[in-house]
């Protein structure tokens, strides 16, 4: 990893999957152990690959220990952790380590669980989907795009992010996500695009 490294984020098949999970929690450990790199881990959970749900969490919080953001969807914590409610889990993530916790759910919005505020919850777009294949991955390009813009990407500054600047950086993942879905194919937007619209702002 190189020296100036910043942000590394990592999650999905690979971050579970044996023997190269082992190998991505460890450098998402030492990345967090050198304390000015903001470590960033989406589960991606896919039942049909992850089976015995036992197991599966316990691997799932192997990443969530490693990781100050963790973002999952509705449907990855309704699997992972059967009726409990979001803030619950949320709870329970900072309690491994997590600062803050995100929870999108589809045209519901997201919502963030910080370490030093309020739980907040952010609306969706009113878009015309086309394609809803990628949306959870630009979301998280489209938080952790935010957070380095505003400089806020370091550990410290993460900890001490309000409710304002946290809905204001949900704001600009839902809005790189809300353009995602209005194309067919998983293409997100460019960095010239977003500058057009309102992403960014405030």
């Amino acid at each position: 990893m190189p020296d100036r490294t910043t942000v590394l984020h990592f999650g999905s098949i690979a971050s579970w999957t044996s023997p190269g999970a082992a190998r991505v929690i460890e450098l998402g450990r030492r990345m967090r152990d050198r304390g000015d790199v903001l470590v960033s881990y989406d589960p991606n959970i896919r039942p049909s690959l992850l089976g015995d749900r036992d197991q599966a969490q316990a691997m799932v919080e192997q990443g969530l220990r490693v990781a100050h953001v963790a973002k999952a969807s509705a449907e990855d914590i309704a699997w992972l952790y059967p009726g409990r409610p979001p803030e619950h889990v949320a709870r329970h993530w900072h309690q491994l380590g997590v600062t803050v916790a995100v929870i999108t759910d589809g045209a519901n919005g997201a919502g963030a669980f910080s370490t030093s505020g309020p739980p907040l919850h952010r609306p969706a777009r009113d878009v015309k989907v086309v394609d809803t294949v990628g949306a959870g991955d630009s979301f998280t390009a489209g938080l952790l795009a935010s957070l380095v813009r505003r400089r806020w990407h370091t550990p410290a500054r993460l900890a001490e992010c309000t409710a304002a600047e946290l809905s204001a950086v949900l704001d600009d993942a839902i809005a790189v996500s809300a353009m995602t879905c209005e194309r067919a194919g998983a293409d997100p937007p460019r960095l010239a695009e977003l500058t057009e619209t309102s992403w960014g702002q405030g």
